[in-house]
């Protein structure tokens, strides 16, 4: 088919009207835009001032929970110090009485062992000479009793004995003041 071209006038208002109405949808059309573009550029920084103010908020909250954290650290460390403190006190005490304890165990034993030891033995001297026979013992109370005899009530503090068996006599000095003779 052959389109025939006819040469009516074309009546050209219809096309403008559509025209101008086309162009008036796209004026409106881009102001919608704008308006959208300046809607969105509020909002955005509408979210910024409030996420500023969140980020603030954040801020002084984090500063008041960690004042809060480190008023409750100081708070558990000195108590935790002092508990410390008493424990090593309590120890310290019981260390002591512990070292008191063994020093006294240990100085009683050495005293138990130094008696044992240095207990001083029993001694006896005899002398013989020519067929008779004297003990010391014998010698020393006869010159305390002839001294107590002679010189009373003095206390006696030293004696000394000088046995001399072929005089048959023994020579005290007592108090290195008071001498005396004994006989066998």
């Amino acid at each position: 088919m052959a389109t025939e071209k006819t040469n009516e006038p074309v009546d050209t208002t219809i096309i403008e009207e559509e025209v101008v109405d086309a162009q008036d949808k796209k004026a409106a059309a881009k102001e919608a835009n704008a308006k959208v573009r300046e809607a969105m550029k509020e909002a955005a920084k509408k979210n910024a001032k409030a996420a500023g103010a969140v980020a603030k908020d954040t801020a002084e909250m984090t500063k008041k929970v960690t004042k809060k954290a480190a008023k409750a650290t100081k708070a558990t460390t000195e108590k935790a110090a002092k508990a410390t403190k008493a424990t090593a006190e309590k120890a310290a005490k019981a260390t002591k009485a512990t070292a008191e304890k063994a020093a006294k165990a240990t100085k009683a034993t050495a005293e138990k062992a130094t008696r044992k030891y240095t207990k001083k033995p029993v001694k006896a001297s005899v002398l013989q000479y020519l067929g008779s026979e004297i003990s010391e013992d014998e010698l020393y109370d006869r010159a305390m009793a002839q001294f107590a005899a002679t010189e009373g009530a003095v206390p006696v503090k030293k004696i000394t004995l000088y046995i001399k068996p072929e005089e048959l006599a023994a020579y005290y000095v007592i108090n290195d003041e008071y001498t005396g003779k004994v006989d066998f």
